[in-house]
């Protein structure tokens, strides 16, 4: 089976699905695209018109990185990115939640940024969210190799994206526009010693060193 995964270069989103496949051995092919653009090709795999999509060749688009972790999971059990142990599974699952949330509220920060007149509480609101997000997710990482379990998987490919979300919010001068709203805001490299460590150690790892994001120009108003 050929795999085709429309992708965006800054995505973390996308990225969660390119390490697990990556881990999982799977051979698949990266099409790239800006899915704000009017050219975009979302619309004709997935209704929601979001990134990321999986397009298999014997079946339908699969899409939503939260499912399609789910359907990679199933489809290519081995090895699994998740702890054996059920309890475990749901820890993990519980620091994609959060690492997902936190990436959820940086986007709409992102866009919020973009506004001609940005509501302020709303700002407050999603950095609250981000900070939280990150505080809690340093607490969990501690010491550890792994956030949860003795083996890369799950948890650690969420927290990897997240945290490579995040520094591209501060390569396009977000954190500047940010402090506006909350002054001690500050990238997650100064803030949260235990998320550095654990970033550095896994920095080299094949599937996240080849999968690591870069911004791509927009060249369509959006907002």
């Amino acid at each position: 089976m050929t795999l085709t995964l429309i992708s965006a270069t800054p995505s973390p989103f996308a990225r969660k699905v390119r390490i697990a496949l990556i881990e999982k051995g799977v051979e698949f092919v990266v099409q790239n695209e800006v899915p704000w653009h009017a050219d975009t090709q979302t619309s004709r795999y997935n209704p929601l018109e979001q990134l990321p999509i999986l397009i298999p060749d014997d079946g339908d688009p699969v899409f939503e990185s939260t499912y399609l972790m789910d359907w990679v999971e199933y489809r290519y059990p081995h090895p699994s990115m998740l702890p054996d142990d059920p309890d475990l599974a749901m820890q993990a699952r519980l620091v994609h939640v959060i690492a997902e949330g936190v990436v959820d509220a940086m986007l709409l920060l992102f866009w919020e940024m973009q506004r001609d007149s940005v509501s302020a509480d709303w700002t407050k609101r999603q950095l609250r969210k981000v900070k939280g997000g990150l505080a809690d997710l340093d607490r969990r990482v501690g010491e550890r190799e792994f956030i949860v379990g003795d083996r890369f998987g799950m948890a650690d490919i969420a927290v990897i994206a997240m945290l490579g979300a995040h520094d591209t919010m501060v390569e396009v001068e977000m954190i500047p526009a940010w402090q506006q709203y909350t002054p001690d805001m500050a990238s997650w490299r100064a803030l949260y010693p235990n998320l550095v460590r654990f970033e550095a150690h896994h920095r080299d790892r094949p599937s996240v060193n080849a999968t690591a994001p870069h911004m791509f120009d927009l060249v369509e108003k959006v907002v």
